[in-house]
Parts: structure tokens; C-alpha cells; sequence
């Protein structure tokens, strides 16, 4: 069964988060979706400090076999307003 690491990449730090065995492609995703959302359940105040998360799927050889964007923003109706000079 092949071996493939899911990967975290934030503003602040790369880290190399899981490794897992799946079957297949489609198996891996479902497994990419599922640790994305134990991110958000765990650490659901990081995504507004960081603002952006990839995560990506690799293969043994470090080849990127895909990815998942979790961005998070305020809008104008919530952003603080800047101070002038």
C-alpha cells in the first residue's frame, strides 16, 4: 500500500503533520478533507491569526499530488480602520 504525507504550510511554518497508507488517490483526499477539518475543529482561532493554510498530499519522492486552500479574510464591514498619518 502506498505511503504518502500530508503536509501543513502556514505564513509562520511548514510542517510535515501525517503520514498515512491509502489504496488510492481518491482514499487520500477523503483523508486530506478529514485532517483539515480536525485542524479547524483543534485549532479554529490559528486560521484568523494565519489567515492562509495549504495543505498538501505528497508522495514518498516529495512530488505534490495535490492541494487544499483553507483563506480566511475579513471584509470591509469588519476590518478595523487604519489610523492615518
Amino acid at each position: 500500500m502506498p505511503r504518502y504525507n500530508i503536509e501543513l504550510r502556514t505564513i509562520s511554518h511548514v510542517a510535515t503533520t501525517l503520514e498515512v497508507d491509502r489504496d488510492d488517490l481518491t482514499e487520500l483526499r477523503v483523508e486530506v478533507a478529514r485532517f483539515v477539518g480536525e485542524l479547524l475543529k483543534d485549532h479554529a482561532a490559528q486560521i484568523w491569526t494565519d489567515e492562509d493554510w495549504q495543505v498538501e498530499a505528497t508522495d514518498q519522492t516529495g512530488l505534490i499530488l495535490f492541494t487544499m486552500n483553507v483563506f480566511a479574510s475579513d471584509t470591509a464591514a469588519t476590518m478595523m480602520p487604519r489610523r492615518r498619518s
